[in-house]
């Protein structure tokens, strides 16, 4: 299987040179992704959803085939809401490629999407021109659906590693994420190192109010262009930009665009609907905690911020 022309990632330059390791490994996962799953379909679902998103390589074809078809309407509603997919969406799709295909095929949707917002709104927050990957092609692995997951998880512990971003912050645009895309561990879960930081009830809870919140102006510009990110990215507005410039160094900036992408891999479950939250420890106001280690991977789930 040779790879799209489209699976190179186009990145803003200064993204790439603030994030080496995260982006280099989002080049590799995306390249998985092509690899995985058949790359006429999955060129087929990015088309449609650079449409969606306004990206340049948008354009709209018909769909040649039943499976196509079904696949692309699936994709739309991916990319618009993803909380709108609901079984009989999953069972299409079983039928047209079988279990196991499913979810390399939404893991592979996932990545080529979001590659496409950050391109968009890393362009527009940190400038520079859009570089494509410095390194040369992924070897295709033996097992290729083994190698995008293994290749996507190791993009988001590598995206957690960054430290630019204070814990409250990062919790605050983490909820926001999980409130947009309905995602029920996420909306359940809560950093630990972000309730010690001060983000209690009162904070997390102001994040689905926040333009009328008490918010400070730093964390109002921080979602808005998560709100972007996870939306419509061409509708990031001059002002949101500006604002985000002037409140958020150029580390921060990019560390909230990986961010975003990371916590809205969430995606992925919400789409096959396994995202229930029911394996949880939970404490008496129904959340649970967590932490992630120093290699970025969660280090376990409690009923309390201190654990036990």
């Amino acid at each position: 299987m040779s790879r799209s022309p489209t699976a190179s990632v186009g990145l803003a330059a200064p993204l790439r040179a603030l994030r080496p390791e995260a982006t280099d490994l989002l080049d590799v996962a995306v390249a998985r992704a092509w690899d995985a799953v058949d790359a006429d379909l999955l060129a087929a679902l990015r088309t449609r959803a650079a449409v969606l998103l306004g990206h340049p390589d948008g354009q709209r074809v018909a769909a040649g085939d039943e499976r196509t078809r079904d696949c692309v309407e699936f994709a739309e509603q991916f990319v618009l809401d993803v909380s709108g997919i609901g079984e009989a969406g999953r069972d299409l799709l079983r039928r047209h490629l079988g279990e196991p295909a499913v979810t390399d095929l939404v893991r592979a949707l996932f990545l080529v999407e979001y590659a496409m917002r950050l391109e968009l709104v890393s362009t527009r927050l940190l400038g520079g021109p859009v570089a494509a990957p410095a390194r040369g092609p992924v070897a295709r692995a033996a097992d290729p659906s083994a190698a995008l997951r293994e290749a996507l998880a190791g993009y988001q512990d590598a995206v957690v590693r960054g430290r630019a971003l204070d814990p409250v912050l990062t919790e605050l645009v983490r909820l926001r994420c999980a409130g947009t895309h309905n995602c029920r561990i996420c909306q359940t879960l809560r950093l630990a190192d972000a309730r010690e930081a001060g983000a209690d009830d009162a904070v997390t809870a102001a994040v689905d109010r926040y333009e009328t919140s008490d918010l400070d102006e730093r964390a109002k510009a921080a979602l808005r262009v998560t709100d972007a990110l996870i939306t419509l990215p061409t509708g990031l507005s001059d002002e949101a930009v500006a604002a985000a410039r002037e409140l958020l160094s150029p580390d921060e900036l990019a560390e909230l665009c990986l961010d975003v992408s990371k916590w809205s891999t969430q995606k992925v479950h919400v789409a096959l609907g396994t995202d229930s939250a029911e394996r949880l420890p939970l404490g008496a106001d129904g959340v649970s905690f967590f932490r992630f280690d120093d290699d970025g991977r969660v280090a376990g789930f409690s009923a309390r911020p201190g654990g036990g």
